[in-house]
């Protein structure tokens, strides 16, 4: 995830949140899950600093199984259906350090 210096760039999106809010699915007390909106690419210039995000779906323990992940950075074992780890977060680190 990139952090965004100027902040209007984000203006249309969320005009466009406000008039048409999108479908959303709500799984239980905790998880609700929305649908993705399209987002413009901010210039180049206004970009910040890297920053990692997003820890609401982490899971501790024993490998897992199923997706995760937005599909062009997916990990190989998990595109497989293959049993994953903290390496799939490894792999998709890589895959971000890499842009």
């Amino acid at each position: 995830m990139l952090t965004i210096d100027d902040p209007t760039v984000c203006e249309e999106f969320e005009q466009e949140e406000n008039k048409a809010p999108l479908p959303k699915k709500i799984l239980d007390d905790f998880r609700t899950v929305y649908t993705s909106r399209t987002f413009g690419a901010p210039k180049k210039e206004s970009l910040g600093r890297p920053i990692l995000c997003d820890f609401g779906e982490a899971r501790i323990g024993a490998p897992h199984s199923g997706l995760i992940q937005h599909k062009p950075y997916r990990a190989p074992e998990v595109m497989l259906d293959m049993p994953w780890s903290y390496g799939a977060d490894i792999w998709n680190l890589g895959a971000m350090v890499c842009l």
